[in-house]
This record gives structure tokens, sequence and C-alpha cells, in this order.
């Protein structure tokens, strides 16, 4: 047997898969292309053609998306405070019922090089009677670059009534604690 004899099942074989490839790949272009076509690309409205979907108009509500903010006059006010390095502010903003309560932390995060970027945690954690612990309850992280920043959270507690503090985790120094608040289902908006 010479050696071209047994060289040529091979690229024969080859030669198979590489067609069966360029058959399937040109018969899946040719499916995408009919549906595009069938049915166009979203957002696209051909001249003369009815639109496919009806636009439905929002309204939002000042109750979900407050235009200015308002305090209750028992509750730090946390944009008048001053802030600085190490601590972390907590205040309520209006409740949005009897026990939909929103509050803003706010803390100043530095940052030395103004060049590297500072990562950042922000969590909510609930006071556990039956575990006599603080359990994480919400949480969210974030970063920047540049100069030192004052940093906001805004975290909602809807019907779960009881003690709550905010920590904040810089990375590279230790977790910054908020004093405990109590969280209570009582219809006066005066109380926190």
């Amino acid at each position: 047997m010479s050696p071209r004899s047994s060289v040529a099942p091979v690229v024969a074989s080859g030669v198979a898969s590489a067609l069966k490839l360029l058959v399937a790949t040109l018969a899946f272009a040719g499916a995408y292309l009919g549906v595009e076509a069938a049915y166009g690309t979203p957002g696209q409205v051909t001249a003369g053609a009815p639109a496919q979907a009806p636009v439905r108009a929002v309204e939002l509500s000042s109750r979900s998306m407050p235009a200015t903010e308002r305090v209750p006059v028992t509750v730090e006010r946390v944009s008048d405070t001053v802030m600085t390095p190490g601590t972390v502010t907590v205040g309520a903003i209006d409740a949005l019922g009897p026990c939909d309560r929103p509050y803003q932390a706010k803390s100043l995060v530095e940052n030395d090089d103004p060049r590297a970027t500072v990562s950042y945690g922000w969590r909510l954690e609930r006071w556990s009677p039956g575990a006599r612990r603080w359990q994480a309850y919400l949480g969210t992280g974030s970063g920047f670059t540049g100069e030192s920043q004052v940093v906001e959270w805004h975290p909602r507690v809807v019907n779960n009534p009881g003690w709550y503090r905010v920590v904040l985790s810089v990375s590279g120094e230790a977790p910054l604690r908020s004093e405990r608040f109590l969280v209570s289902c009582r219809s006066d908006p005066g109380l926190p």
C-alpha cells in the first residue's frame, strides 16, 4: 500500500466534515435572516404598517419618587450634618405608609490616592432577639475613583419592625457602624 492511497481517505473525510459545517452555517444564517425578515428587528417600524404593540403611558406617583425630602421633626436631618470620616449617620425619610420606612445613610469615604479605586459596601442589619445577634437584612456595594466622597444609601424597611443598624465596609478598613434605631409600625409620622 502506497502512502498516497492511505492519505486520500483522511483528506476526503476532512473535506466532508468542512462541507457539513459550511452547510449547517448557511442553514442557520438563512433561518436567522428569514425570522428577521418576517418579524423585523425590535423598535423598527416599517412605513405604512401599524405599530405592533400599543404604547402605554406610565404615570409616576410622587409617593414613590418624592420630589423633595421632608424629614420628621424628631429625626436628625442627615443632609444638614457635617460629615466626618469614620462615622455613619442614618436619618428617616417620609414614611410611605404605617409599616413602610425608607432611610438615608451617609458617610464620608476618604481616598488617599485619587487614581485608585475605592470599593465599599452597605449592609442593613436587624437585631434578632432569638439568636441574640445582629443579622444581615439588606446589602449593596459600589465604588468610586477620585477624591474623597460622601456616599449615600437609601435602605427601606417594609412590614418588619425591630432594631436596625447600618454598616459601611470600605476595602482595607474596619467596618463602620451607625447607632441602632427602632423601626415601628405606628401611624405617627414623627416617630422613626
